[in-house]
């Protein structure tokens, strides 16, 4: 069972990739590899079954053994949040009860997709899961760049006031919208009970100073060290040296333009596996169908543009 004496979330939270096998099944054993990989380089949380964790693709078994062998491998070393969001209410509360026996931290929850959802109903789907498991901490997982619904900003603050939720990863990349929040949480008295993260890659340095109290970026999977240096050096004061870390952070990001064909998101996700893969954490690059693999090409490519990359961080 949970350690209900939650650890507080901050810093980087590494939304982490889902290895799979070449049958498109979760591989943990790359999965144990690659959150050691992660807690080698000093970060400070670690978010399963995310969008960049494949979640949408994955059935109910599979997101389960994914939660259970990170937990296990985190060991209570760092916070670990498990995304259970689905199309449904019942469908999220089933993800939530695997991730709650699997011993998570945290549950994330977006809003249930596909269906244009009214506030009251995003509303009434949170307040289900957490009545259900009142004793574990909610995270609003707001993204609607791929989930199609908005966690607009009254829904938010009323969800925190009332104790529903206690942080929000926003991944809109719009800092605008989030100092509006911040603004708003600071006014309601919430103060740092209510955890906010910026679900981002390129403005790790600038969460820092509205109000963010982490960041969940994707390309932590192959430049964590970068990440943690860009978000400490912000937090210290150090405006050059976190520019200068969240520019060669977001450089593995550019890799994904190696990718000539298929989604955006496939690009990124295949890169980061072809990059780890080559590195010896992952056994395979596979993607979840019908996502699109990088070819032999790209990711020779792919490969040899990584290894030019200045990763030391003086």
């Amino acid at each position: 069972m949970i350690d209900r004496r939650q650890p507080q979330l901050h810093g980087i939270v590494v939304p982490i990739l889902t290895p799979l096998r070449p049958d498109g099944r979760p591989d943990p054993g790359s999965v144990r590899r690659l959150v050691g990989f992660l807690l080698d380089a000093g970060v400070h949380g670690i978010w399963a079954l995310g969008t960049t964790g494949e979640f949408a693709l994955l059935d109910a078994g599979q997101r389960a053994e994914v939660a259970r062998a990170v937990v296990e491998e985190v060991a209570g070393r760092v916070p670990v949040v498990v995304n259970v969001g689905d199309s449904g209410t019942a469908l999220a509360l089933r993800h939530a009860e695997a991730a709650v026996d699997a011993g998570a931290d945290y549950l994330a929850l977006t809003p249930p997709h596909y269906f244009p959802h009214s506030p009251d109903e995003v509303r009434a789907h949170f307040e289900q899961v957490k009545d259900r498991f009142p004793d574990v901490g909610l995270v609003a997982y707001n993204i609607p760049q791929t989930v199609k619904v908005r966690i607009d900003l009254d829904t938010v603050l009323a969800l925190a006031v009332s104790g529903t939720i206690i942080g929000i990863k926003d991944s809109q990349n719009d800092l605008q919208w989030f100092r509006r929040l911040s603004t708003a949480v600071i006014a309601e008295g919430l103060g740092a009970r209510f955890r906010m993260l910026l679900g981002t890659t390129a403005l790790i340095d600038l969460g820092v100073h509205v109000g963010a109290h982490g960041a969940v970026p994707a390309v932590a999977n192959v430049a964590p060290a970068e990440c943690v240096a860009a978000w400490e050096r912000s937090s210290a004061g150090d405006g050059a040296g976190a520019l200068a870390a969240q520019l060669q952070a977001t450089r593995y990001a550019e890799l994904a333009a190696h990718a000539s064909d298929g989604s955006s998101n496939a690009g990124l996700l295949s890169v980061m596996k072809t990059i780890l893969r080559h590195r010896g954490v992952l056994d395979t690059a596979d993607v979840s169908a019908p996502l699109r693999p990088l070819t032999a090409s790209e990711a020779g490519r792919v490969i040899d543009a990584s290894e030019q990359l200045d990763t030391r961080i003086s």
